[in-house]
């Protein structure tokens, strides 16, 4: 049995590594004023970073019905089963728009599953490397099924932004309190919630006390009993920032594999320069498969 694995732009998962595991990536929409791109395809985090920092607002636009039903259509032709691992619920409509496509064309859950990552970033592309490298094993779809339940739930994020800047541009934050956060160097920590929605945690002054802070709330979100492989720092164009997380995280978790990993340009357009992202997932040697699979 063939059996497809589909993710949208917003997994941070590169076209190589995608190409490796056999993964397909749907593009997400970047726009600026009237013009159109797509998510690492025609435009770069380097292109929207250095074009941020001169004043530009970029937006995103959710990937339509009709996009994800050529896709569905496609795939389902040469496999015979498609799992779809989605940008976050609380984030965007892409799935939505995916349940849109895949009622029109009436195609049912024993060939195609629709999975809410209730996440971004690499949190998201986590799920999605762990699904197909459990596909590349040869786990059935039932299976499949089941252990995407499990990552969902057991995915953590937190992250913090270096400047209210672009969150203000983007309508995220008013301009007084952008003002008078960037005025005194606030510093804002966020979480993803098991709801997939944004939260603010934190809020510090200093980037010094940003990191620190940042770091000592995933220890204090997953604690020590990861059960996973790999940490994931990711960043929007501030390595060094993400270095200086990753120190602290090898202080801390010194068995575990830490990444560095950019962030995709969908991401990034909302965050904007100097975003840092820890995010880790459980490894599926630990899930306990539940008797009725995710639907």
């Amino acid at each position: 049995m063939s059996i497809k694995i589909i993710t949208d732009s917003a997994s941070d998962i590169s076209y190589e590594l995608a190409s490796e595991y056999d993964i397909d990536i749907m593009p997400i929409v970047i726009m600026k004023g009237d013009e159109t791109y797509l998510d690492g395809v025609d435009i770069s985090g380097k292109m929207i970073y250095d074009d941020m920092r001169q004043g530009a607002v970029y937006k995103t636009g959710a990937i339509a019905p009709n996009e994800y039903e050529e896709k569905f259509k496609e795939v389902l032709e040469k496999y015979d089963k498609a799992i779809y691992v989605s940008l976050s619920t609380g984030m965007s409509s892409t799935y939505n728009n995916a349940v849109l496509a895949k009622n029109s064309l009436g195609i049912g859950d024993d060939r195609l599953m629709l999975v809410d990552s209730r996440g971004a970033s690499m949190g998201q592309g986590l799920q999605v490397l762990s699904l197909a490298k459990l596909n590349q094993e040869g786990k059935t779809f039932d299976e499949l099924k089941a252990y995407a339940h499990g990552f969902v739930k057991n995915t953590r994020y937190v992250f913090f932004v270096d400047s209210l800047e672009y969150l203000q541009r983007g309508g995220r934050v008013s301009k007084l309190s952008a003002a008078i956060g960037n005025l005194i160097n606030m510093k804002v920590v966020l979480d993803v919630h098991s709801d997939g929605v944004i939260y603010t945690e934190d809020k510090v002054r200093g980037t010094k006390r940003a990191i620190a802070r940042t770091v000592d709330f995933f220890e204090n979100e997953v604690g020590h009993d990861l059960y996973a492989n790999t940490i994931y720092v990711c960043h929007a164009d501030c390595e060094d920032l993400a270095n200086k997380v990753k120190e602290l995280l090898v202080e801390k978790y010194p068995d575990m594999e830490i990444k560095l990993n950019p962030f995709a340009v969908c991401i990034g357009a909302h965050t904007g320069p100097g975003t840092v992202h820890i995010c880790t997932t459980v490894s599926y040697t630990h899930l306990t498969l539940p008797t009725t699979p995710y639907v």
